[in-house]
Order: structure tokens, then C-alpha cells, then sequence
């Protein structure tokens, strides 16, 4: 099933630091028999409130194939992500 990740991390991580959080997800979602279909990086952007005592954020989203029963996983593993500030996985119409 097609499914929809967006992702705020923390606006001031640097490049390789954020890299290797990116490259995180992306494993395990493969690890959970998940294919990353695309990544649309929306870059650093203010919020609409603080979160964390962060003003800003540092967005993406990814198209993702997954297998529905994985999903709890996935939720886990990127709730106990220090850097990332929120996230949001949906099930997409098409």
C-alpha cells in the first residue's frame, strides 16, 4: 500500500548528522520490506508554533510503499528519534 512520510527535524543539524538520520529511515523502512518511492526535500521552514523551543524546522516527505502490518514499527523506531522533531505517515489515494 502507498503511504505519505513528512518529517520535521531539528533546524540546525548539520549536514551529515542529518544525512545519517535520513539514511536511518530509509534502512529500517527497508528492513520492514518498505520501498522509499521518492523524497521531496522541503528544506528548513518556520512553524506555525514552537515546538521543543524550535521555531523552525527542517522538512521532508517521502512516498513510500509499505506493508500495513509494519506500520506500528515504523512509529516506534521514529518516535524515539531524538532528532526529529515530528512526523506524520498517512495512507495515500493512489
Amino acid at each position: 500500500m502507498k503511504y505519505e512520510l513528512m518529517i520535521i527535524l531539528k533546524p540546525l543539524l548539520p549536514e551529515d548528522i542529518r544525512a545519517s538520520v535520513l539514511k536511518k529511515i530509509e534502512t529500517f523502512i527497508k528492513e520492514q520490506k518498505g520501498k522509499v518511492i521518492s523524497q521531496d526535500v522541503w528544506g528548513k521552514r518556520h512553524l506555525a508554533y514552537e515546538i521543543h523551543k524550535h521555531e523552525e524546522g527542517y522538512y521532508l516527505v517521502y512516498q513510500l510503499e509499505l506493508v500495513p502490518s509494519t506500520i506500528k514499527d515504523i512509529y516506534r523506531e521514529i518516535t524515539f528519534m531524538n532528532d526529529v522533531l515530528r512526523f506524520l505517515l498517512i495512507k495515500a489515494d493512489k
